[in-house]
């Protein structure tokens, strides 16, 4: 007879999960929309035309190095999940984000994506545009209090790379 009521009692709540995850998938969506704007934004900083990958893929001699090419597709692969998931999104969104609120309290996701541009010292160029995307990817992670939804929104950007890469190699 406990065994039902605790039964009848747990039956709603697992009712309500996938509502719940259908709230987090709808409410990253701008984030995600607003982070492949992001790359669109035209901010006109000079570049090192030799470091610039987008520049690279839409050459002849990317296309020329890719074309057939599935150990370094292989290579590309596995760096482009690592240096997001470990590199990056874990590192920012899993171990720093959760501790700045004690010392940065509501601006801890603001102060986040200003330390990930300046992480990006490497690249001046997307230095403003890092420190935006941070911001991007920080907030839906302290809302939802969860590493995952960083991760979620900056491996769109690797997807979409990865499947460009992949026309590279097949043509």
């Amino acid at each position: 007879m406990v065994d039902r009521a605790r039964r009848a009692v747990a039956a709603p709540a697992i009712h309500a999960e996938p509502a719940r995850w259908l709230v987090v998938a709808v409410g990253i969506l701008p984030f995600v929309a607003g982070f492949f704007a992001l790359q669109l934004v035209p901010l006109h900083l000079p570049t090192v035309a030799s470091h610039d990958f987008g520049a690279f893929l839409g050459s002849a001699s990317g296309t020329a190095t890719l074309h057939g090419n599935w150990g370094l597709f292989a290579v590309i692969v596995v760096m482009f999940v690592f240096n997001t998931v470990l590199g990056e999104e874990l590192l920012f969104r899993g171990l720093l984000l959760p501790r700045m609120q004690a010392a940065f309290g509501r601006r801890d996701s603001i102060v986040n994506g200003l330390i990930f541009g300046a992480y990006h010292l490497h690249q001046p160029w997307s230095i403003p545009t890092n420190m935006l995307g941070g911001l991007l990817l920080a907030y839906p992670s302290r809302r939802f209090r969860s590493a995952w939804l960083g991760i979620l929104i900056h491996s769109t950007q690797s997807v979409y790379l990865i499947a460009l890469m992949l026309v590279l190699v097949l043509h």
